[in-house]
């Protein structure tokens, strides 16, 4: 309690001195107003002393309204509700204070105008006439009196004036009378207090006009008496016939009382009536200036507590604007003091509750984001390291993640189509054929309620033929319902491809078992049917046998070659690796096929300081040999055939062998299968050739491609890795 109200002294006291002090000096400024006598002496003072006050609480104010501006333009928290609530009050406080002074203004000039009302003044002037005309009456009435017994008794006056002047003084009634020569001095007197012992002295301009015979009568106050004892003073100039020289009677008669306390009050209310009259204007004048700077005060230090009052209103809501923008930079460790046990300091403390409460929180969501963080790249990295692709979309299709694998299967950078809808990449400028087809397949695949589907596909790459196994699945949500889909693809390609040779292998293994056995019978058979009847038949009987078993043992040959090439696709021999130099292995077999009777043109385009490459050269031989065969082949019915190897590397750290020919070119559908076992579309051809050349290829962990169009030249593309691109475990392999 003590220390609130020591809080209110500190904030508002010096507000409240000051508009005090001011106060009680305009108080007492209206009381001085009120009392005309003292209107000149201290009101000045008083005046420039108020005037020096309200100017400094304006001075107090001006700059407590500069202070808001300077942080309104801060855009300082809590400014604009201080703002407006200043001016809220200051119109609730101002318009009722205005309407006060206006009325007050208005009574007050009204007030004034009825002091100074015509009639008042009028009969104020007739009172004062009035009791002027009955003294003047009274006067005149005790002037004659005494001059009609001056003339009846003058002469005795002269002879006894002292009997006389007593007898006279009881007959006038009067208060004293006195008989003075023309020279001033004093004959004999009379008054009716035993007490005085000499009487009203005239003065020496009456003496004067005694001396030229002139009668005086006037009302007088006394020299030493208050302003309510006056008398009427009458002097009476005679001559004695008998005795030289002028005489003079003074006769003093006292007024009534009740008359001069009269006379006086109507003397001294016209005489305050024509002060008020002559201070009219400055007491309207002086009354506005004292309301003029009650309202200025009451205004400014309305105002003044007005601003202090909201600002220390708003000091909580700062304090929370500065907690709520520290903890939206992310500082959660702010903790806003409570100063007061108020509403506010109850909302401080909910608020200290809450940034506890939410840092708690945002630990506890750091926390679960970094696990999350940690499940997530432990995720990537199993996905990065599968040998499976895998593509992720949410329920809206859009692409959510995918590997390395994802994209080598599709020649695709699937990152840089991440959020994208996966129906938008098929209708991009740079369409991709291979994810139309792909979308096309598995799409209704996904629209479909079962959680997870299966689905073998099989498309045309820039590395041939692939096949894949494609395994979907729904991923669920926190509501239970589709989050998204998994596609994990397997490129089975080889795999199918190892079972293909695998099984041709083993259909060769058996055809050549099969073949073999009676070829050699058959042969020797038909040599020794020839050896046998050749000598007993002639003519066209023996151009007959001659011609037939000719036939037979050509054909056994050729079937004998056949079975020996079946042999060698299944029976591969163990793969011999060394260093290599492929250019100078193929500069050794160009040689045999660049005969300058030729019908071929054979060129070499070899790379200078080729890198070496680990190899078996009997194998990569016999892959050079059957290739170049191959083309020798392809342009027999060209008009100008021309076979042209070209070497070179890759950025893949990769040997690429290029081997041209500018034959027909190899149909479109053919090239799906051109590398199948038993796969030609050649007369005399086993179907093996190209097979086995793959098969050497694959050997050495390299590609083959072909690139062909008919009626264009066809080029077979092998890539074999350098030596430094070689594994230990892929050279034991």
């Amino acid at each position: 309690m003590y220390s609130g109200f020591w809080t209110f002294l500190k904030q508002y006291g010096w507000i409240a001195l000051i508009s005090s002090v001011l106060m009680l000096s305009l108080v007492i400024m209206s009381q001085i107003l009120q009392n005309a006598s003292s209107f000149a002496d201290t009101y000045s003072s008083l005046l420039f002393f108020t005037l020096a006050g309200i100017g400094v609480v304006l001075f107090v104010l001006l700059k407590a309204l500069w202070t808001l501006r300077v942080k309104y333009k801060k855009r300082t928290p809590g400014i604009k509700i201080t703002i407006r609530l200043t001016l809220a009050s200051t119109l609730m406080i101002g318009i009722p204070t205005a309407i006060i002074f206006y009325f007050s203004l208005m009574f007050i000039q009204q007030g004034i105008n009825q002091w100074f009302d015509v009639k008042t003044e009028t009969a104020l002037e007739n009172a004062s006439a009035l009791v002027r005309l009955s003294l003047d009456n009274s006067t005149r009435d005790r002037l004659k009196l005494t001059q009609a017994i001056v003339a009846e008794k003058g002469s005795l006056l002269a002879m006894s004036p002292v009997i006389e002047v007593n007898r006279l003084r009881s007959l006038l009634g009067a208060q004293e009378v006195a008989l003075y020569h023309s020279n001033q001095q004093l004959i004999a007197f009379s008054s009716q207090e035993d007490t005085t012992i000499l009487p009203e002295q005239p003065g020496d301009n009456l003496f004067q006009q005694i001396r030229q015979n002139k009668t005086y009568a006037a009302v007088e106050t006394r020299p030493g008496l208050t302003s309510d004892d006056q008398f009427i003073r009458v002097i009476i100039p005679f001559s004695d016939f008998g005795v030289s020289g002028t005489y003079a009677l003074q006769v003093i008669f006292l007024i009534p009382q009740s008359m001069t306390a009269l006379a006086e009050s109507v003397a001294a209310a016209s005489a305050q009536y024509q002060e008020l009259s002559y201070l009219k204007g400055p007491l309207i004048t002086s009354f506005t200036l004292i309301l003029s700077m009650v309202l200025l005060l009451t205004l400014a230090t309305a105002v003044l507590f007005t601003i202090q009052a909201v600002q220390n209103f708003t000091k909580p809501i700062q304090t929370l604007a500065r907690g709520t923008r520290a903890v939206s930079k992310g500082d959660y460790s702010v903790k806003m003091p409570i100063k007061e046990s108020d509403e506010f300091g109850d909302l401080t403390q909910s608020f200290n509750d809450m940034i506890q409460r939410i840092a708690q929180a945002r630990n506890e969501i750091k926390l679960g984001h970094q696990q999350t963080e940690v499940q997530k790249l432990y995720l990537q990295a199993i996905i990065k390291n599968l040998t499976s692709g895998v593509l992720t979309l949410d329920m809206n299709l859009r692409l959510r993640t995918s590997n390395d694998v994802a994209n080598h299967i599709f020649n695709v950078e699937f990152s840089n189509y991440i959020g994208q809808h996966f129906e938008h990449l098929l209708y991009r400028d740079d369409n991709l054929p291979q994810l139309v087809e792909f979308f096309t397949k598995i799409s209704p695949l996904l629209k479909q309620s079962e959680k997870s589907w299966h689905l073998q596909y099989e498309f045309a790459s820039q590395y041939g033929q692939k096949i894949l196994m494609i395994h979907g699945s729904t991923l669920p949500s926190m509501d239970k319902k589709i989050g998204g889909y998994v596609i994990v693809i397997d490129d089975i390609t080889a795999l199918v491809q190892a079972q293909l040779n695998a099984a041709w292998s083993d259909v060769a293994r058996r055809l050549a078992h099969e073949i073999k056995n009676p070829l050699t019978p058959i042969q020797l058979s038909a040599e020794r049917l020839q050896f046998k009847l050749e000598k007993e038949l002639e003519g066209q009987s023996k151009a007959l046998l001659h011609r037939m078993t000719h036939t037979i043992i050509e054909q056994v040959t050729t079937m004998k070659t056949l079975v020996q090439a079946f042999s060698d696709y299944a029976n591969t021999p163990e793969v011999l690796l060394e260093e290599t130099d492929i250019n100078q292995l193929i500069m050794d077999i160009a040689v045999m096929y660049q005969d300058p009777e030729a019908k071929w043109d054979l060129t070499l385009e070899l790379m200078d300081n080729g890198p070496m490459v680990l190899a078996d050269k009997a194998r990569l031989r016999q892959l050079f040999h059957n290739l170049i065969k191959n083309a020798i082949e392809a342009t027999e019915n060209t008009i100008l055939p021309k076979i042209q190897i070209c070497t070179s590397c890759n950025d893949q750290e990769q040997f690429v062998i290029q081997i041209r020919d500018n034959g027909p070119g190899i149909a479109e559908e053919a090239q799906n299968w051109i590398f199948e076992p038993y796969a030609t579309d050649k007369p005399k051809g086993s179907g093996l050739g190209l097979a086995i050349v793959r098969k050497i290829v694959e050997e050495h962990h390299g590609q083959i491609l072909l690139k062909s169009s008919p009626e264009m030249e066809t080029c077979f593309i092998i890539k074999l890795p350098i030596l430094n691109n070689i594994t230990p475990s892929k050279a034991l392999e």
